[in-house]
């Protein structure tokens, strides 16, 4: 018998849930019948997404410049073009500067810590846009020591996942930086401290080893 249709709408999927699925979509994709060997990085720059403890999201970019130790970063930008007739754009950027150690490795994965500053800015265009009384832009700092896992799927191919220590500084204005999990607060003016900071589903990376 057929069970009658549900009278509610179906809810919409979270971002997380849709980002894993791609994730999922392109390691089917791309990986071998199984996981690859974890790769040599001496030397070899890689670019994707990625998103951090501190809220920081965007093109990634990191450069191993010896075996172990490399430079990591992320920048996104986000333009809003005001349809007012003002010709105003709201802008914000984010982004992340920091230094992985990989200290742990197996046949197919990486383990490594770091340490990595967050920088998140907007304009006053844009802090408008959340308090119509707001008199500037706003500008954020957040500090985190992530503890990652890199798992390789090919040569060229990896996806990772962090958790780790979180120190995130809201300005009295407002906050800019989305931290996910425990420091993640928003609270304006407050301090937020995490310790297993971080969520599976907003703090993975997919990154293309050249």
């Amino acid at each position: 018998m057929r069970r009658a249709p549900s009278p509610h709408p179906p809810r919409r999927h979270r971002v997380g849930a849709t980002f894993v699925a791609a994730v999922a979509a392109a390691a089917v994709l791309v990986a071998s019948p199984g996981p690859a060997a974890a790769e040599e990085l001496n030397g070899r720059l890689a670019v994707g997404l990625e998103q951090t403890l501190g809220g920081s999201s965007g093109l990634a970019l990191r450069y191993f410049f010896t075996e172990a130790v490399g430079l990591t970063t992320t920048l996104g930008v986000d333009l809003t073009l005001l349809g007012d007739g003002s010709g105003d754009i709201a802008t914000g950027l984010n982004g992340s500067l920091g230094l992985a150690v990989h200290f742990a490795r197996s046949l197919h994965a990486h383990l490594g810590i770091g340490l990595r500053a967050n920088l998140g800015w907007k304009s006053e265009t844009a802090a408008k846009l959340a308090d119509e009384n707001a008199t500037s832009g706003i500008l954020q700092f957040s500090l985190e020591v992530p503890l990652f896992l890199e798992f390789f799927l090919s040569e060229h191919f990896s996806v990772g996942a962090a958790t780790g220590l979180l120190l995130s500084f809201v300005p009295d204005d407002g906050s800019v930086l989305a931290p996910a999990g425990a420091g993640g607060t928003t609270k304006a003016g407050a301090t937020g401290i995490g310790i297993g900071a971080g969520a599976v589903t907003a703090t993975l990376s997919v990154l293309y080893y050249f």
